[in-house]
């Protein structure tokens, strides 16, 4: 079940936008002037499908639609009547042989306790604040110790309030219809906000975390689970190897020497591609030595050898696929440095200049990337390792802290990232270098001229 077409009508009480996805790719690009609602749109098609209704209360709109592959459109209606806010969810079912409709159904409500209303102007204040300062201020903590403590007391508060004033209105939740609760199963959406080089943390804990320290751990971790999974292959195989073996010899075979020594070759280089990627794997068995004529007995027993080993390595292969990618797009970018990945620290990076005392290039952390490699790496990790066939990503300017070098690659890159995880992608954007030559991607949003 697949999203073809989004359509919105009187965004902000003005706009109407109809955006049609790009059939034949699988990259949408939304472009337009500021204030016409691109990132909105983003927002609202994560807000829909992941039944965050509180969204829609604050947004000033009539009607979203969206229609899907499977000929069905959803209907997303807003309705403000004496001071109560109801969203209005239906259905359009259009057959090959008539068009059925479902009665609107009611989706959440919004009833305002005008005592409230101060507390919630405040807190939408607060939250643009909030971000401001998120995205303004990446490294607060160690410049601005004043605005740090600042920004963990709006963050207590925020939570205080939204205790005490019951996020500052009474709400009146409907249980959605099956079919809307059935379908969102089906259409798995993944935004991927302007800013994403910092993440913060709960209350309590330090207030920033580098979002490339947390990729860093996350692949780390990835990679553990890959090594654990082969080897628990590697223990069912080898607890049944004698009985296997025993088989095997007692099978005849038209396997040539040269078949073989092919075979092992093949092995052999999958082995240094893999290990190449920074996986775990033993190569202690790598160069293996021909087999000659007259060692008719070592076929069968090399034949099991080379059927296990594979088996063995079936664990690494998508993950070395992925780490592969990953890799050559971010080293295409970094001029000076170079990132490498370790079983044991995840992703490392080192200078292509400067040495350390042995000699060797020096290793530096990941807070001493440009603020454009950061956005980079961590765009190009969420795509690769945190999406799966069939998922839709929303991906927000971009563009941001990029040099338009960088730009111009972005989409070819991003080609190759939809052809092997099968995932479909809308960008909003304000940068022509992005579009590149890709103008057939592109859906312009108009304003009232």
């Amino acid at each position: 079940m697949k999203i073809t077409r989004i359509s919105v009508e009187k965004l902000f009480g003005v706009f109407d936008h109809n955006i049609e996805l790009t059939k034949n790719n699988s990259i949408t690009i939304i472009i337009g002037e500021n204030g016409l609602g691109k990132t909105v749109i983003l927002e609202s098609i994560n807000a829909f499908f992941g039944k965050n209704f509180k969204f829609f209360f604050e947004l000033k709109f009539q009607q979203f639609s969206f229609h899907f592959d499977t000929k069905e459109t959803w209907h997303l209606t807003k309705e403000i009547k004496e001071g109560t806010i109801t969203l209005f969810i239906s259905r359009d079912d259009h057959g090959a042989k008539s068009t059925s409709k479902t009665k609107p159904v009611k989706l959440a409500q919004e009833i305002t306790n005008p005592r409230n209303l101060h507390y919630r102007e405040m807190h939408i204040r607060d939250r643009d604040l909030l971000e401001r300062m998120e995205y303004e201020n990446i490294r607060a903590h160690e410049l601005h110790e004043q605005q740090m403590e600042r920004l963990l007391w709006m963050q207590q508060r925020r939570i205080h309030e939204r205790y005490r004033y019951g996020e500052f209105y009474d709400q009146k939740d409907i249980t959605p219809p099956k079919w809307y609760l059935d379908g969102i199963q089906k259409v798995n959406i993944r935004l991927i906000e302007t800013q994403r080089i910092i993440t913060v943390k709960e209350i309590g804990g330090d207030a920033y975390v580098n979002t490339v320290s947390n990729c860093s751990n996350e692949l780390k971790n990835i990679i553990t689970r890959a090594v654990q999974e082969a080897a628990d292959v590697t223990s069912s195989l080898d607890s049944s190897y004698p009985n296997r073996l025993i088989k095997k010899f007692k099978q005849s075979t038209q396997e040539t020497f040269d078949q073989l020594n092919d075979e092992l070759l093949k092995l052999d280089n999958r082995r240094k591609l893999l290990s190449s990627a920074g996986l775990v794997i033993d190569n202690q068995d790598s160069d293996l030595a021909k087999i000659n004529e007259g060692q008719e007995g070592l076929i069968a027993l090399l034949k099991l050898y080379i059927e296990d080993s594979y088996k063995k390595l079936d664990p690494y292969e998508e993950l070395s696929k992925k780490i592969q990618l990953f890799r050559g797009i971010v080293n295409k970018r970094f001029k000076h440095k170079t990132l490498e990945v370790n079983k044991d620290t995840g992703l490392t990076f080192r200078s292509k200049i400067t040495k350390d005392e042995l000699g060797k290039f020096a290793e530096f952390p990941s807070s001493k990337l440009s603020s454009g490699e950061q956005h980079e790496l961590v765009l190009f990790y969420k795509l690769i390792f945190n999406s799966k066939a069939g998922d839709m990503i929303l991906i927000d300017e971009p563009e941001l802290s990029l040099h338009i070098s960088w730009q111009n690659k972005f989409i070819r890159d991003l080609k190759e990232v939809t052809s092997m995880n099968d995932v479909s992608i809308i960008i909003a954007t304000h940068s022509p270098d992005i579009i590149d030559d890709n103008w057939d991607l592109r859906v312009e949003l108009v304003g009232v001229e």
